[in-house]
């Protein structure tokens, strides 16, 4: 598999591990970052199967069939050494965790300066993160948005 087809699978099964759209993905500027994070840090037999297996389940083209394969095939602690939840994880918080489903438990180290502004967590909490990103002068003059209970 080339590497411009599992830049590909890699953004394309991420969209569906984070609910984002591709185009949000991209549009954070950390594509590169997170697929240079995950080629570095995993296993490259753990990461070759593990891209076979994405790229199964997204031909399966069906999007119920392509939610319950991923929850089976991709999410147990012990499916390629957690690396579906890592992806969730890189994306959301711009950490990257080691140990998930380990006796040793979770690490984490910040991947760099730009993937703590850009983590989907943000945008899922629909709130900027602390010291960037401000929502400009005058917003605290809005009132806060009210989740429904």
């Amino acid at each position: 598999m080339d590497l411009q087809t599992r830049q590909g699978l890699f953004l394309a099964i991420s969209a569906h591990l984070t609910g984002f759209e591709v185009v949000e993905l991209e549009g954070t500027g950390m594509t590169q970052t997170y697929f240079d994070t995950l080629s570095k840090k995993t296993a490259a037999g753990v990461l070759d199967l593990f891209f076979e297996e994405a790229a199964t389940i997204l031909a399966l083209q069906d999007e119920q069939a392509i939610d319950a394969a991923i929850r089976s095939r991709l999410m147990p602690d012990s499916s390629y050494q957690a690396t579906a939840k890592v992806i969730i994880l890189m994306w959301y918080t711009g950490m990257w965790y080691t140990g998930i489903g380990t006796s040793s438990g979770v690490a984490s180290t910040q991947i760099d300066g730009p993937s703590y502004v850009q983590g989907l967590m943000w945008e899922a909490a629909e709130a900027h993160p602390p010291g960037a990103k401000q929502p400009g002068y005058g917003s605290w003059a809005e009132p806060p948005i009210r989740i429904p209970a």
